[in-house]
Formats: C-alpha cells, sequence, structure tokens
C-alpha cells in the first residue's frame, strides 16, 4: 500500500477507479441485480474510500465522486469516440509532464514575476532556470526585464512547452526546454526557480545542494523544504499563502 500511494495523484486516482469498477464487476458475478443508478451509487461509495486510502486529498475525493455520475449522464449522449480520444491526447499534451513528475500545472502571478526579477543579482551573463516553466510567463518577463542575463525553461508536457517556446521565442536571451528537470544540470545556474508541489521539494533540494554553487540562488514559489528555513519569505499576489522562499547557498 505504500508503494501505491508513491504514485502521481492521477495514476492513485484511475486506480482507485478501476478497483472499484472491480468490485461490481464481482458483485454482478454474484448474481447482484440492481438499478442502474444504485451501481452509480455503489461506485461513487467505493471510488471515495478507495481514494482516502490512497491519501488522495478531498478535492481528488471530490472529483472521483462526481465521475461516475458524469459517466453515467453522457452514456446514451450521441458523441462520436472520437471526441473522447481527442480529450484524452489533449490532456496527455498538456498535463502528460505532471503524471510523470508529479507535479501539478500552477501559474505564478505577475507580481511574483516582478518580485523575481528584483531577486536577481546584478551580474553580467547571470544564469537563471525554471524548473518546471509551464506556459513560460516568468521566463518571458525576465528575459524582457534583464537583457544582459540568461533564462532558460524547462518543461515536461509537450503542448505547454510549445506555447513557452512560443511566448518566449521574440526573446534572444531566453530558451525553453522539453525535458525533466530531474535531468537539468543546475551546476552553471547562478538562480535556480521552481513552482511545484509539495511532494518533490526534498528531492529538489538534495539535488540543489548537490550541483548548485557557492553563491547561487534557490527560489521555490510557495512550497517548503521540510527542514529547511528559508533565508527569506517574500509575501506575493496569487493563490492563498502564495510566498517566494529563498535560500542562498
Amino acid at each position: 500500500m505504500n508503494l501505491l500511494r508513491r504514485l502521481p495523484p492521477l495514476l492513485r486516482a484511475l486506480l482507485a477507479q478501476a478497483l472499484a469498477f472491480a468490485g461490481l464487476l464481482a458483485l454482478a458475478g454474484l448474481g447482484l441485480r440492481f438499478p442502474g443508478y444504485v451501481w452509480v451509487l455503489l461506485q461513487t461509495v467505493l471510488v471515495v474510500f478507495l481514494s482516502r486510502s490512497l491519501t488522495l486529498s478531498p478535492r481528488w475525493a471530490f472529483m472521483q465522486a462526481a465521475l461516475p455520475f458524469l459517466v453515467r449522464a453522457l452514456w446514451a449522449a450521441p458523441i462520436p469516440a472520437w471526441v473522447y480520444l481527442a480529450l484524452f491526447l489533449a490532456m496527455v499534451l498538456i498535463f502528460g509532464g505532471g503524471l510523470i513528475s508529479r507535479v501539478p500545472l500552477y501559474h505564478a502571478s505577475e507580481d511574483a514575476w516582478e518580485k523575481l526579477a528584483g531577486l536577481l543579482p546584478e551580474k553580467p551573463g547571470l544564469r537563471f532556470v525554471d524548473l518546471g516553466c509551464g506556459f513560460g510567463g516568468p521566463v518571458a518577463h525576465l528575459a524582457r526585464a534583464r537583457p544582459d542575463a540568461f533564462f532558460t525553461g524547462v518543461e515536461a508536457s509537450p503542448f505547454t512547452c510549445l506555447v513557452a517556446w512560443l511566448r518566449c521565442l521574440p526573446c534572444a536571451n531566453a530558451r525553453i526546454r522539453l525535458g525533466s528537470l530531474w535531468r537539468t544540470d543546475l551546476a552553471g545556474c547562478d538562480v535556480a526557480y521552481a513552482f511545484l508541489s509539495p511532494v518533490p521539494m526534498p528531492a529538489l533540494w538534495a539535488k540543489v545542494r548537490r550541483e548548485m554553487q557557492p553563491g547561487s540562488r534557490f527560489i521555490s514559489h510557495s512550497f517548503d523544504v521540510p527542514g529547511e528555513t528559508p533565508h527569506r519569505v517574500i509575501p506575493v499576489k496569487g493563490r492563498e499563502s502564495a510566498r517566494l522562499l529563498i535560500w542562498d547557498l
């Protein structure tokens, strides 16, 4: 069970739905017959229980509970099969990287971009990396604000990476790369920035300490490093408790 709880949330959600459906198939195999709405309710109860057992958050449990009702409502709708395939492929292109990295797609506010610019050292040729750059807003903004520095964004989801690449295309000092943040070498970076989730922070901190040089800076948007006190914390506009946490190495 502990191994299952380490899976990305999306995989745990799918697993909960599959196990709940398997339970319904077992009941049907025993000869039990219920009206359709009862089967939907049973699926809902089982999937919520399994979701919480797999440590999914209440938000995920709510979505899991809504899914059986949505499927039942669409069951007889005249929707071509290719529409579902197109929606699935779109989800993979936009959010597929998060499935691997266990990082949802977050958006930093423009206030955060401005305050990030103020945290960049006045060093010619400064190198900055955004680990999980999403649609590329911070990279594009900083590249325009600091033409003397070089900015890189790393993004694992293909469509999201394409949008970021197009967004940063006018900036000669910015580049966007499709790939994993874990395969990004931080040794030459003066500032590393990440807006991820609580899950990868311990491993990311270990990578930062291992690869970044003395005098460099690590900035996390909103999420703490367990057991490590930041040197500075700067509140920013956006989601509740949004802030920039700064560590000088």
